[in-house]
């Protein structure tokens, strides 16, 4: 759906008469949960690069490389999802970068679980392992799921405000120029909206009157 920002307007207005308030991306607190992200976030992406040079100076060209290249390439793979995600979630694919943020995140506990496994085997894991991965990632995972649940609840209600403003301009819209809705063309009905003053409904398609 093409949203106009006239209209947008038109429904925040409708939103505040109405008293309707839901979280949305641009509220506090998608901001708080963001910038704690962000701290965990350079902690975890810091932490995870330093553990790829480290693989990669101390084993690289030796017999003890082979064994950890497939789970090197996946903590290479996650982590650069992890950085593709961050980078998507400030555009308008915020539900798209939650999923493959999430996903990452969580594919990289075990990875790291299997990396840092004690002198006792499957038996337990090294201590520095819960808190140099699994509380950041734990932490990472629980934020982005909350921002995503709020980006996508703040889109489904924006969208359905903005098709009830939009029938209502409809009406306005045969009113105002006295054309039925059927027989709106696609040209006339983007200039409409284009041209649409929620502050004054007089000055609606006035120029073209």
């Amino acid at each position: 759906m093409k949203m106009y920002e006239s209209v947008l307007t038109r429904v925040r207005a409708v939103e505040e008469k109405n008293g309707i308030h839901y979280a949305k991306t641009d509220g506090k607190l998608y901001l708080a949960l963001r910038i704690i992200y962000t701290v965990f976030f350079i902690y975890s992406v810091g932490i995870n690069l330093m553990f790829i040079a480290g693989m990669f100076l101390v084993r690289y060209g030796t017999d003890n490389f082979a064994p950890i290249k497939n789970l090197l390439i996946s903590v290479c793979v996650c982590t650069a999802v992890m950085i593709a995600g961050y980078i998507l979630s400030f555009f308008k694919f915020k539900l798209t970068a939650g999923i493959i943020s999430v996903i990452a995140e969580i594919l990289l506990i075990p990875l790291f679980g299997t990396a840092m496994k004690d002198s006792l085997g499957f038996m337990g894991f090294k201590p520095s392992f819960y808190w140099r991965h699994l509380i950041p990632l734990a932490v990472l995972v629980v934020i982005m799921i909350v921002m995503s649940v709020i980006a996508l609840r703040a889109k489904l209600k924006t969208e359905k405000q903005y098709k009830k403003v939009t029938e209502n301009l409809y009406k306005l819209y045969n009113v105002t120029v006295g054309i039925e809705s059927d027989g709106i063309t696609d040209e006339q009905w983007e200039i409409f909206l284009q041209t649409y003053d929620p502050t004054d409904y007089k000055k609606l398609f006035k120029q073209n009157s």
